[in-house]
Formats: structure tokens, sequence, C-alpha cells
């Protein structure tokens, strides 16, 4: 065993135990990977940089583009808007209707993106029905993952392992190639959650309320800014007084006028009676350190502030978020929003305290209070996805058709092979920003830009893995102790080894690590190297028994009350179902 080969397989079980730590940022080591590989001669400049241009990465970044042009025209939140409205028979056919919605529109559209629109409209369903979410949320998600398999764009994942075969010289994979299978995934799925699975799904009753839900037990206070108060002159956006006692201030009257739900640009003033909602330990808190008195002539504050100022919001941290990573205190958020964090629930624990000071992560619910306004353009923002219901402003843009006619003409070019699927996506973008669907600061703004950046950094390692001779090393390894096993031994153990890897780690990592893996074993084996990419390709993608396998995952886990155990019990049930699936099917549809 060459240096080489020590210093690429090291490599690997470090950045395998760094993603699945999650204790940096998948980005950061991704990018670290080619750097480290530069530094250890392994690859060259060229090679090392090569992720970035890499027809993968482009394809998913130009459909990233693309599914943003649609979301941006309002198609996306118009086909939302009509699934909450639309006559669609009794509670569990609406379900099963809107997840044949969501499975339509998964394999044309990110489904990370389409999650974030339906659900929404699945919570209030549950909430209509008088459920628990837990019954409804789970299936969205799902269905979603399983959508994405039947075509090569449903996912990052199917267009990572394309385009590795593809440089590889193995390009017989269309658009559609997958489909067939992706299509019976489809019916076992909606098979299974419609029948065994449903009753598997747990009852987690969410409180009747967001106050009991938040445990905040609050109070409100009428406090006088006296004169050696330190809040006297400085805006409410200034002092920041939500991050920093989780309080709210819903209104102030300074002598005869009445400032309902002032705004962060609002100032303090001396004399000022200010009517704060909060914890009472915070209230007192707020009312020592900052010199706040008891007004001498009280008012009722039953009255005007506390009944109508504002509302309550329950608002998810979505993928993308200007938020993620990042805390209120150095995001500036009462002042870009004119809303208040109230309190923030993550992984299932609610916190109160030291509001400023926590670490956002995609799937974090936070409680906000603000003005409908101040909520519309919070509903509007890309990163942020409103449980309650919230109305966003109609788009400047109404181009929903164009960008629909766009996308349609992009798939169709890629289908029936008029054009690949890199050229198709890239003249789809052109057509996007010059019909004004999008804008080029909207790209740069608001794309998942940790999708592409992951890609870059990984795609080097799996060519570094096949330069020198450590994914043939491995494929042989896997032959000596699969024996004589063939293609549906083979089919099962890449398909088992995805599944488990996904389930600790991105799967576009695990795709990235397999897929030059199953091309030598293969080779080697003397069956279809089609038959083993695919089985990655599928296996990459069942992120199922874990929460934090996949990003749709991530974004229920929380609204639907879920615990760990439960993806486990269902969607290993599942992950079994479809592992017999794929057994039987693919050596079926790429014979050896």
């Amino acid at each position: 065993m060459t240096f080489e080969i020590v210093f690429v397989l090291l490599l690997t079980v470090l950045a395998l135990i760094l993603f699945s730590m999650d204790r940096l940022r998948l980005d950061q080591v991704s990018l670290t990977i080619p750097v480290l590989l530069l530094l250890g001669g392994i690859l060259t400049p060229r090679e090392a940089l090569s992720g970035l241009s890499n027809e993968a990465t482009v394809a998913v970044a130009a459909m990233l583009v693309l599914g943003l042009g649609l979301r941006k025209t309002g198609l996306v939140a118009a086909i939302g808007r009509w699934a909450q409205t639309a006559s669609l028979g009794s509670d569990n056919m609406r379900v099963f209707v809107l997840c044949v919605i969501v499975a339509v529109l998964s394999p044309f559209l990110n489904n990370t993106a389409v999650v974030m629109v339906f659900l929404p409209v699945f919570v209030a369903l549950a909430d209509r029905a008088g459920e628990p979410p837990s019954l409804y949320l789970m299936p969205l998600s799902f269905v979603a993952i399983l959508g994405g398999t039947v075509s090569l764009i449903g996912t990052s994942t199917n267009l990572i392992v394309h385009g590795m075969a593809v440089e590889r010289g193995y390009d017989d994979l269309s658009m559609f190639s997958i489909a067939p299978l992706g299509i019976i995934y489809l019916v076992v799925g909606f098979a299974y959650l419609f029948t065994i699975g449903r009753t598997q799904l747990p009852r987690r009753d969410r409180p009747p309320d967001l106050s009991r839900k938040y445990d905040m037990r609050r109070f409100l206070a009428e406090l006088e800014v006296s004169i050696e108060s330190p809040a006297k002159g400085r805006s409410l956006g200034e002092l920041k007084w939500g991050e920093r006692y989780a309080v709210s201030v819903l209104g102030i009257k300074r002598g005869s006028q009445d400032i309902p739900s002032p705004r962060a640009a609002t100032k303090i003033e001396e004399g000022d009676i200010l009517y704060v909602q909060g914890a009472a330990d915070r209230l007192l808190v707020l009312a020592r350190q900052q010199t706040l008195g008891t007004p001498a002539d009280r008012t009722s504050v039953t009255s005007g502030f506390a009944a109508g100022a504002g509302r309550l919001v329950e608002v998810m941290i979505a993928p993308g978020s200007s938020l993620q990573g990042r805390t209120l205190r150095n995001h500036g958020f009462a002042q870009r929003y004119d809303a208040t964090v109230l309190a923030i629930q993550q992984q299932g624990i609610v916190v109160h305290e030291r509001l400023a000071d926590v670490e956002f992560k995609v799937g974090d619910l936070l409680l906000v209070h603000g003005m409908g306004s101040a909520l519309e353009r919070l509903a509007d923002e890309p990163g942020f996805i409103p449980m309650g219901e919230v109305e966003a402003p109609l788009q400047k843009r109404p181009r929903a058709a164009v960008s629909a006619g766009i996308m349609a003409v992009v798939v169709v070019a890629a289908g029936i092979g008029l054009f690949d699927i890199v050229t198709a996506a890239l003249a789809g973008v052109t057509l996007m920003v010059f019909t004004g669907c999008i804008r080029i600061d909207e790209i740069y703004a608001e794309l998942d830009w940790l999708v592409v950046f992951v890609m870059a950094g990984l795609l080097p390692l799996g060519l570094a893995l096949d330069k020198t001779g450590a994914a043939s090393l491995l494929a042989s390894g896997i032959l000596e102790v699969s024996g004589g096993w063939g293609v549906t031994g083979l089919t099962a153990v890449f398909y088992l080894v995805a599944v488990l890897l996904t389930s600790v780690i991105s799967n576009a990592a695990a795709a990235t690590l397999l897929s030059p893996i199953a091309i030598f074993a293969a080779i080697e084996a003397g069956i279809n190297p089609y038959a083993l990419l695919v089985s990655v390709m599928f296996g990459a993608s069942a992120s199922f028994i874990t929460p934090f396998g996949y990003k749709t995952n991530i974004m229920i886990y929380q609204p639907g009350g879920y615990r760990f155990s439960d993806f486990a019990k269902v969607g290993g049930l599942l992950n079994l179902i479809l592992l017999v699936t794929a057994i039987i099917f693919i050596p079926i549809l790429w014979p050896s």
C-alpha cells in the first residue's frame, strides 16, 4: 500500500468523522479536502480545482437557479396557496392528493424547496383536521425524497453520480433513464406510507397555542423611562431588548400620543411609558438594568396595546437562511424585520435565556412578535418558513407562466436528448435572467451555495480515490468479502453502505465516495457498472432512518414533534422494503 493510498484513505476517514460529528460546517470541511490533497502532492492544482468546473457542480447550481426562478415569480407559492383552498375531498384524501402533487414536483424542482412550500400547508391541514402534525409531515418529507429519484435532476445526488460516471466514460444515463425504477419506488413508498407506515406514525400532540408550546408565562408591564435611564435617546433597534431580555415592546405612550408596535428605529424618550410583554423575571431584570420605573398614573393595560399590538407567529429557519450559522446579535434581526424573537426551539428544547448568543441551524423554530406588515416581510424572506398563516406580499414580477415554460423547455430538451443536462440547464438560467424571472443579485444572495461548495470540495476526493488506486483497493476488498454474490449481492452491498453513510453524512458526500468504488467493483466483477451506480444513487437518497440525514427531514423534525426513534421505526421498515425492491428490479433494468 503506497503513501498516496494511505494518505487518501486517512483523509477520507477523517472527513467522514468530521461530517458525522457536525461540529464544523459541511462546506468548511469539504473545501479543506482539496487543499490537503494539493499540499500532500496527491492532486495537481488543476485537479484540486476540478470540482468547481465539474459538470455535476455546474448542473446542480443551474438547477438551483431555475428552481429559485420558479419561486421568485410566485409559481411555487401559487401551487401552495391552491393546495390550501382546493376542494380535495376528505382529510385523508387531501393528504394523499397533496403528496401526489409533491411527488410530481420533486423530480423537477429541488425537493427542499418543495417541502418549504408545502410544510405550512400540511401543518394547517393537520390543525383543521384536529390531528397532530406528526401524522402528516413525515409522509411529506419521504414522498419528496422519493419523488427526487424519478429524474437525474431530481436531487444533487443523482447529478453527482451521473457526473462522476460521465467523467469515467459511462454516459448512457439520460434525464429519465432512472424513471422506471423511480416510479416503482414511488408506488412502493406510497403503498407503505398510506397503509402500514401510517399506523406506525407517532401521535405527538402539539400544545393548543404558541404561548404554551414555548412555555411563555407572559406578563404585561407598564414601565416609565426615567431621567437616569440609559435607554433614553436610543432606538429600540440599538437597545436590542428582545435579544437581551426576551421581552417585546408592544407600544409606547408619549404624552397624549400613542405609538402602537413601535419600529426598530423608534427612539425612547424621557417620560415615555412603555408597554412591555415578557416573563416576570425578565421584566424585573429589564426594569433594574435600564432604570425603568412604575408610572404614577397607571392605565388599563388590557386596552389598546395589550390586545391589538402585533401577533405571535412561529417561524422556521430554512436552508439558505441568512440566520444559519449566525446569532441574533450579529444578524440584526430586530432592525431588519421590526420584529422580536421571544423564544427559540432547537431539537425539541425551548430556549428563553441568552437568545442573542444562540447559533441557528436549519430547522430551528423561532417565536416571533411583530405587526402584520413586519411579519409579511418576514414571510417573503426566502430563509424563513412561517408556520402560521401569514400573507406574503404579492410578487412584483408575475411571470409564473414564463418561468414554468422555461423549466418545461429545459426538461424536454434534456429528456429527448436534444441537449445534455448542463447545456439545457445553463440555457434555461440565461432565459430566466433575460426575461426578468430572476435577477443576478438574487442568485448571489439567495442561492443555496452550500450544496455547490460541498460538491466542489468533495469531487476532487473522488478523483483522488480513483487516481491513487484507493478506489480499486476498496473495490477489491468488497469483492473479496462478498465472494461470488453476483449483481444481486453487490447491489445490496452498495445500496446498504450508501444508506448507512447518508444517515450520518450528507448524501452528496456518500455518493461522491462510493461512485468510483462502485465502478471499479463492477469492472472487476464483470457486471454492468450502471447497476451499481444506480444502487449508489438510490441508496444515497434513501435518507429515512434518521432526522438529520437529509434537509427535508430536518425541516419537519421540530414542527412534527418527532423523536429520533420515530424515523428509525417508520423509515427503517421503508428502507428495508426499498432494499428488496432495488435488488429485484435493478438487475432487471440494468442487466449485465
